[in-house]
This record gives C-alpha cells, sequence and structure tokens, in this order.
C-alpha cells in the first residue's frame, strides 16, 4: 500500500475512535475494544438502570453530572472513575463483570476521598450487588457471605480501622490488593448491614462524611463499635450457602498473594 493510503487509513481509523459509539444527554459511549453494538447497548441499558436506582436512594442527580463519559476497553484491567471529570473506565465488559452501576454511583452520588472510602466503596458496590447485571469485583452479590468466611478464616479487618482509611493510605490502596479486596467486602456489607436494618434515609446522613465527624449515637442511637458487633453477629447468624463464598475466597487469596 502507498505510504499516502497508509497516512490516509491511520487518520480515518483515529478520527473513528475519536467518534462516540453512543451519544445522548445523559451518557457519552466510546469503544475502544472493538466491541459489538449488542455489547454497546447493554452497557448504555445497565448506566440507565443504574441511574435509575440511584435517583431512588438519593434523589433526582443534578443535571451538571451529566453527560457521563464512558470508555469502554478490551481486557481484564482495573476499572475506575474519574469522579470530578465524570468520566468511567470500564474492563471485563464483554465477560460480563464490568462494575457498571459501581462506576456511575462513584460518578453521580459523590466521592470525596479525603473523607475515607468505606461509605463509597461500599455503597457502590451494594448498588453494583442489588442492581447490576454483571457479576462484579468485589463481593459478586456475595458480600455477607464473603464476610462470614472471611471472619472464619480469620482473615477480616478491623473494621473501625477501615472506617478511618483516608485517601487510600492503608487498607484500600492499590498497593494492597489482598487488604484492599477485604475492605471492599467488609465495607459493602456493611453499609448493606446499615441500609436494609436502619433504612437509607440514615446511611446519607454518613455517606461521604469523615468518621469523625460522625454521631452514631445520635443517629443510631448506638456506638460505632457495637454497630460493628452487630453487623458482624448478624452476619455469622445468617442461614445462607457459603460454598461459593468460599470458593471465591480462597481464588482471592491465592491471586492477590496472600496464602
Amino acid at each position: 500500500m502507498p505510504a499516502l493510503a497508509v497516512l490516509a487509513l491511520l487518520f480515518f481509523n483515529a478520527c473513528a475512535a475519536t467518534q462516540p459509539a453512543h451519544r445522548d444527554e445523559r451518557f457519552v459511549i466510546f469503544n475502544h475494544g472493538d466491541f459489538t453494538a449488542r455489547e454497546i447497548q447493554r452497557v448504555r441499558a445497565q448506566l440507565e438502570a443504574g441511574a435509575a436506582a440511584l435517583e431512588k436512594y438519593v434523589g433526582p442527580v443534578p443535571g451538571r453530572r451529566f453527560p457521563v463519559v464512558v470508555n469502554l476497553w478490551a481486557g481484564r484491567g482495573v476499572s475506575h472513575s474519574h469522579h470530578g471529570q465524570g468520566s468511567i473506565e470500564l474492563y471485563w465488559v464483554r465477560e460480563v463483570r464490568a462494575p457498571i452501576v459501581h462506576e456511575l454511583t462513584h460518578v453521580l452520588a459523590g466521592y470525596t476521598a479525603a473523607n475515607g472510602h468505606w461509605t463509597q466503596e461500599g455503597f457502590a458496590s451494594y448498588m453494583q450487588d442489588q442492581y447490576g447485571e454483571d457479576t462484579a469485583f468485589p463481593t459478586h452479590r456475595m458480600a455477607h457471605a464473603l464476610v462470614r468466611i472471611i471472619a472464619e478464616e480469620g482473615s477480616s479487618l478491623p473494621m473501625l480501622e477501615v472506617m478511618r482509611d483516608r485517601s487510600r493510605t492503608r487498607y484500600f490502596g492499590l498497593r494492597t490488593p489482598w487488604e484492599r479486596w477485604l475492605a471492599y467486602t467488609q465495607s459493602t456489607s456493611f453499609c448493606r448491614y446499615l441500609i436494609e436494618s436502619y433504612g437509607p434515609q440514615k446511611f446519607f446522613k454518613v455517606y461521604d462524611v469523615p468518621l469523625e465527624t460522625i454521631d452514631f449515637q445520635g443517629l443510631y442511637g448506638k456506638t460505632a463499635a457495637t454497630l460493628v458487633n452487630d453487623w458482624l453477629g448478624y452476619v455469622a447468624a445468617l442461614p445462607s450457602d457459603t460454598e461459593k463464598a468460599r470458593a471465591l475466597f480462597q481464588s482471592m487469596r491465592a491471586s492477590l498473594g496472600r496464602r
């Protein structure tokens, strides 16, 4: 092929790559992984379902948070979102294991890293488990069962310390993958317990708030330590099948470097 034709083809492909595969007033989706139209529409449908579910908890989302830019990538990278920019990077899409609702929750509900991570990550995973189609990291819809196994295996992190972790300085950091998975999983289960036992209205008084400023006694009638103990007791007493949870726990422990 002549050099000029090659350059023209490269220019055409580059331009095509910058064109969104889907655009509306709320979501702009870019296809970076040769995804089919059906796969792209599946992601769009999940975004719409996630946004609708989220508004049941937090009310109408301010228009300034839209449009949300979503980049779809092939492979098994770490999905994440840029909260300030309103953009999401999604992997595991083709495998139907992308945390679509999780990352959307971060963008639409708000996320202040300096305030900690337990409510933000816990609520996002709760929303993924409850309303997402994809079976996604970290809990695969088994948060309570996983916490039960984590406790039985003697691998639990001190939950009050997890709640104090800010700016990913300890448990939530990428440099500590095993602790990160435990922190995400425990936070998801604890947030689910608070939402389902005491209602979402009370939960959103602690959401994205620094731990030290939360009046647990005034809000829940119990200290944070008592709530944690109640949660662990509740999970331990659940009559659940833990076979799949135990298999996932063992897989995560092996793959993340702790044996």
